[in-house]
């Protein structure tokens, strides 16, 4: 049992691993059931989903830097048992790993989406050109599911719950790439599938079926990341 005047940090760490994923688990399928219910009501094709799916990429990337950037002010991402880093130096460093990493991770979801585009015309199922511009609101107003959702996940697994401390600038550079291959992996795997089947890419079923599938995978890396930071800080605790 905690008193009223136990840290908040320090009740967070004293639950259990699976009670850790709480709220921040709980935001995720939220935001997924959110998106499913809107493709449901919008009659939204796979295209739609897909761009829906790039904003949550741009998204991605967007926290890893904010999630480097705090390490370096409050943490020590750069932590070795042979170099002491200073916080100046870290945040240079840092500063200039986010110039080279993300002119090459936005540089990857900008090909991503030329290829969604180019997908699209081939197979017809939406003007390229027209279809973002008349969609576009609903698309973008729709990416803010995720945004909520990876907004929550870095204020109480990153700050709240302190994975800052043990957070090394190797695996938040190499985080945004990992959750983006995975996303772009369903994303292929059901073009694959329309391709082969061409009518499937406007039925509201199979754009829902994406959904089920994207969430179920992204819920499998979001508590694997959350063991390895417990993991981690169990072994950098004295």
């Amino acid at each position: 049992m905690h008193d009223a005047d136990t840290p908040l940090q320090e009740r967070l760490s004293a639950l259990p691993t699976i009670g850790k994923l709480g709220v921040s688990a709980f935001s995720l399928l939220l935001a997924n059931a959110g998106l499913l219910l809107i493709a449901i009501s919008y009659n939204l094709s796979l295209y739609q989903l897909v761009l829906i799916y790039w904003w949550e990429g741009f998204w991605i990337g967007l926290f890893s830097a904010l999630k480097l950037i705090v390490a370096s002010l409050i943490g020590e991402p750069y932590q070795n048992r042979w170099v002491s880093v200073s916080r100046g130096s870290r945040i240079l460093v840092s500063i200039i790993l986010l110039v080279k990493m993300g002119t090459f991770y936005f540089g990857l979801l900008g090909a991503v989406g030329l290829g969604i585009l180019l997908a699209a015309d081939r197979l017809k199922v939406a003007n390229p050109v027209d279809e973002p511009v008349n969609q576009v609101g609903l698309i973008f107003v729709s990416s803010l599911l995720f945004l909520i959702s990876h907004g929550l996940s870095f204020v109480i697994n990153f700050l709240l719950r302190g994975e800052f401390r043990s957070a090394r600038a190797s695996d938040l550079i190499l985080m945004p790439f990992k959750r983006c291959i995975a996303l772009y992996a369903v994303i292929a795997l059901a073009y694959v599938v329309v391709f082969a089947v061409p009518p499937l890419a406007t039925t509201t079923g199979f754009a829902a079926l994406v959904v089920v599938a994207k969430v179920s995978w992204d819920y499998f890396l979001h508590v694997r990341e959350r063991r390895e930071f417990t993991a981690r800080a169990a072994v950098n605790t004295p």
